[in-house]
């Protein structure tokens, strides 16, 4: 069908329907004379994307429930994301209200720390003691594994020890200005599909190998090649690797992750499985990190 009847079907204008279509999420037949053909199923997940976008879901969110192999299961994350946001509001509103009444500092301070820091999801508590580009590359690198809460005695222990750590670290100011460069020009639609790409390929790393064998060829080549070691991503990768190796951050920050963070501890383990097949088929990679 033409794109009149299925923004009637849908509930979508033109621009919209062009705008996913750009992003990958359908794929009309496009015939000789230039129209789009819609099929069912381009209209059945149009219908789909109507709904989650008003549900407050990203492009790359809508991406990975439509992916899924059971998309009620996927759908689950969010709406625990959406229970943390709701949470977290109604202790700030309640703050307000306190400070409303009696603009007392010290008692603002006090309800915070007794009930609105316990809202917070670990992501948001690292960004927030750590503003500025550090706190931006944690997000970055590890926020798919943040999304929970410090809400065990354990966990608060290695919340504890992780902010200790980084607070203490030594970050180069080469480090410091490479992170600030690089982050803020990558979109970040772009980092969460390399994010999810990943994680995929480790999910199922014999499965990837047999379906991206060029690829990944191609990408040994590239990071071997003399034009992939004069790119700010390979400096910053050498002073990412100096780093880990004389900070401590593998012994203090990785296995206090672990404990924060059940999804982090179970890619942490799956990725050691993938690395040792990597390492099988493509022994060159060893000197990559």
């Amino acid at each position: 069908m033409f794109i009149h009847e299925v923004c009637k079907k849908c509930s979508l204008t033109k621009k919209a329907i062009y705008y996913y279509e750009k992003h990958g999420l359908i794929r009309p037949n496009i015939g000789e004379n230039g129209y789009r053909n819609y099929s069912e199923e381009d209209v059945s997940t149009l219908k789909e994307i109507f709904v989650l976008r008003k549900l407050g879901l990203t492009i790359s969110e809508i991406k990975n429930v439509l992916l899924s192999s059971n998309k009620a299961v996927s759908l689950l994350k969010y709406k625990y994301l959406m229970d943390l946001k709701r949470e977290k509001v109604m202790e700030q509103q309640k703050c307000l209200e306190l400070l409303i009444e009696n603009y007392n500092v010290d008692k603002g301070i006090e309800y915070i720390d007794i009930h609105l820091n316990r809202s917070f999801t670990i992501k948001e508590k690292l960004i927030q003691a750590f503003p500025g580009v550090y706190g931006i590359f944690l997000s970055v690198h590890f926020g798919q594994f943040l999304n929970e809460k410090a809400d065990t005695a354990e966990k608060e222990e290695a919340y504890g020890k992780i902010v200790d750590f980084l607070d203490k670290v030594r970050i180069t100011r080469e480090m410091e200005e490479y992170l600030e460069s690089v982050i803020p020009l990558t979109d970040q639609e772009v980092i969460e599909k390399m994010n999810s790409t990943f994680l995929n390929a480790v999910k199922d790393i014999e499965n990837y190998i047999v379906n991206n064998q060029q690829e990944i060829e191609e990408y040994i080549k590239f990071r071997n090649s003399k034009a992939y070691k004069s790119t700010p991503a390979f400096k910053l990768q050498q002073l990412l690797v100096e780093f880990q190796q004389s900070s401590g951050y593998d012994e203090v920050f990785v296995e206090n992750l672990k404990i924060l963070s059940a999804s982090y501890l179970e890619y942490s383990e799956k990725l050691q499985e993938a690395n040792k097949i990597l390492l099988e088929r493509y022994p060159q990679t060893a000197k990559f990190y």
